[in-house]
């Protein structure tokens, strides 16, 4: 089975909140962490928001953090939260001639079956291990700070061109 890029996004940011616990994290940091569509992910977050697994807090101060502690995130949880189904299979659209007969439905629902039910013995803590928590416990960046990185980069890029790299 194959989860959509929506479910994968929804780990990742709670990965990413999980290895940040002690700050509020904000939407951009986590879309540039992982090179997603910020407005993309800010439709993710909100559904992660009325599942109870993340608290956004808005304002100036604001951002995101995790709801519940990872140990109480469950992985299959989520899959079946984000996904808008998990039929492994669409006998009905268009109607399939064999499905009153067809045994390969059953033995792919047994399948899906199995793999959520392996799922279910993993929490997101289960998932963060400490390579993935130094990787990505970025310090957030300040605007100012932002803008002397890209400052500094447009510098580089100038040097390069004047020495004819």
């Amino acid at each position: 089975m194959q989860l959509t890029k929506h479910t994968d996004y929804a780990f990742r940011t709670l990965i990413f909140l999980a290895a940040n616990p002690d700050r509020l994290c904000n939407i951009q940091e986590v879309a540039k962490a992982f090179t997603l569509s910020k407005s993309h992910l800010m439709k993710i977050v909100n559904q992660m928001v009325h599942a109870g697994w993340v608290e956004s807090l808005r304002g100036k101060n604001g951002g995101i953090r995790l709801a519940q502690q990872p140990q109480d995130i469950n992985v299959a949880d989520v899959v079946s939260q984000m996904e808008q189904t998990l039929a492994p299979v669409n006998c009905e659209d268009p109607p399939c001639v064999i499905s009153p007969q067809c045994v390969l439905k059953s033995v792919l629902w047994q399948a899906q079956r199995e793999f959520m039910q392996h799922l279910r013995q993993y929490t997101l803590a289960d998932v963060i291990t400490d390579p993935t928590v130094q990787i990505l416990q970025i310090e957030p960046l300040n605007e100012s700070q932002e803008d002397d990185k890209t400052q500094a980069s447009e510098k580089a890029q100038k040097a390069d061109m004047v020495e004819g790299n």
